[in-house]
């Protein structure tokens, strides 16, 4: 696996090979220049002070010009003599023992040429004239000056390069570091997080660059999901265990019952028809997980859709309640309209009869009746669950169907109104194209469901 590399070293790396290739093309050019140019006026000084001696040999034939006495400084060291048919007449003192400037067209004026050994020298020649046709002035100058000055040049340039280029370098790395500030601190802050910490979120206070903010706000967001995820999952360990135990501690209260004495067969059939129906009830409250798994976002929901007659599963499901209501001295009034029909998956279909009948019976009180309803309404079947306790408070109730939601009771502890029974019936009304919802007339507690009656064969 190839390590991560470190942006700031490769700022750092980027500005100077940068500021490398920008700083030697630049300096490369500037001495091209200083030296092409220096050049240059060497080759025009040449050219006047030749000029100049071929324009006096003109006017007096003289070959004792007074420009042959001595040595020329500037720009550089030159000497000038006169040639006659390829014989020098005429020069400078010391002038550099060079042969005439030959091989070039008799119709040129002017002409250069540069010799690189023994020493570096520019020679050109400059015509007299018509007049004096034999006659040439040659100017010899000594490049030497140049090219000690071009190396001094670029001596300085390559010093100012170690210089300018680390320090490039180092800038690189400083403003790197400070435009990585803000996520070096939000580095930090990431850190600090933690499971017992969900609930902070990185402050925007520090991201001072807009590519920064929008990372953490979406940061913040991410934490906004997996503090709700985690929720969500507390909420649902606490539902599920509010929802098994109860049939649990049936189950065991009833076999610890029976095994303090000796009993007749009528009565262990009895105890077993009890323990059967409370292991249906949580089968049931099994059902209602698993169903509320399935419908998380973007999970396939699997229904064995087939015509459904709700009277019948509705006596079937409340068969199930028979041991609990007798217990509490809870009568359950039904009356049921034969006859209504509609598309849907029994097994989750009935999960709406067992979720609004056992909410009723464990928070309606002893010995009231709980009345169930069935009925058609327009091309509607309506299925009313009412009992007579204590109700929704008023500020509970547009969160009832809310999933993990539960209405708490005085005191903080809670009232086990909601949870996952009441989200389940939601999730499988709307399955079908029907709904749940909570009747606020009247005292007590009244859920109402309404689910599409199948279209009756013509």
């Amino acid at each position: 696996m190839r390590r991560p590399r470190s942006l700031k070293g490769r700022l750092t790396w980027w500005l100077g090979g940068a500021m490398l290739a920008l700083y030697g093309a630049g300096a490369a050019l500037g001495w091209l220049y200083a030296t092409g140019t220096a050049r240059q006026l060497a080759v025009v000084a040449l050219r006047n002070e030749t000029e100049a001696l071929a324009s006096s040999l003109r006017a007096t034939g003289q070959l004792d010009a007074p420009e042959l006495s001595g040595v020329e400084k500037d720009p550089i060291p030159f000497w000038l003599r006169i040639v006659r048919r390829g014989q020098v007449v005429a020069a400078s003192p010391g002038a550099p023992d060079l042969p005439p400037l030959l091989g070039v067209p008799s119709d040129q004026v002017f002409a250069v040429s540069t010799v690189e050994r023994p020493r570096p020298l520019m020679h050109v020649r400059h015509l007299v004239g018509p007049a004096m046709p034999e006659l040439s002035v040659e100017g010899i100058g000594s490049l030497e000056p140049l090219v000690q000055r071009a190396h001094r040049l670029a001596l300085r340039l390559t010093l100012a390069g170690l210089v300018v280029i680390p320090l490039a370098a180092y800038g690189g790395r400083r403003l790197a570091s400070r435009a990585l500030a803000p996520v070096d601190h939000l580095v930090a802050a990431t850190q600090r997080l933690g499971p017992e910490r969900l609930d902070e979120r990185l402050p925007l206070s520090d991201a001072t660059v807009d590519e920064v903010a929008a990372l953490v706000g979406a940061f913040n967001q991410l934490l906004d999901r997996l503090q709700q995820s985690v929720q969500n999952l507390s909420r649902f360990t606490a539902d599920a265990s509010h929802e098994i135990r109860n049939p649990l501690t049936v189950l065991r209260t009833g076999l610890e019952v029976a095994l303090r004495r000796d009993r007749s067969p009528e009565e262990y059939r009895e105890l077993l028809r009890g323990n059967l129906q409370e292991i249906e009830r949580l089968h049931e409250v099994v059902e209602g997980l698993l169903a509320m798994a399935r419908a998380s976002p973007g999970a396939p929901v699997k229904r064995h859709l087939a015509p459904v007659e709700l009277a019948p599963l509705v006596e079937e499901t409340l068969r199930r309640f028979d041991a609990v209501a007798a217990e509490r001295r809870i009568a359950i009034v039904r009356r049921l309209a034969p006859g209504l029909v509609v598309d849907g998956d029994a097994a989750l279909l009935r999960l709406i009869v067992f979720n609004l009948v056992d909410n009723a019976l464990k928070h309606g009180p002893a010995g009231s009746p709980i009345d169930l309803v069935l009925r058609q309404a327009d091309r509607f079947a309506h299925l009313t669950v009412s009992d007579s306790g204590a109700g929704i408070p008023a500020e509970a109730r547009q969160r009832l169907f809310e999933r993990y939601f539960r209405v708490e009771a005085n005191g903080g502890e809670a009232a086990g109104i909601g949870g996952l029974g009441l989200a389940v019936s939601r999730w499988v009304a709307e399955l079908h194209g029907g709904e749940v919802t909570l009747a606020t007339d009247g005292p007590g507690t009244c859920f109402v469901v309404r689910l599409p009656l199948r279209p009756r064969s013509t």
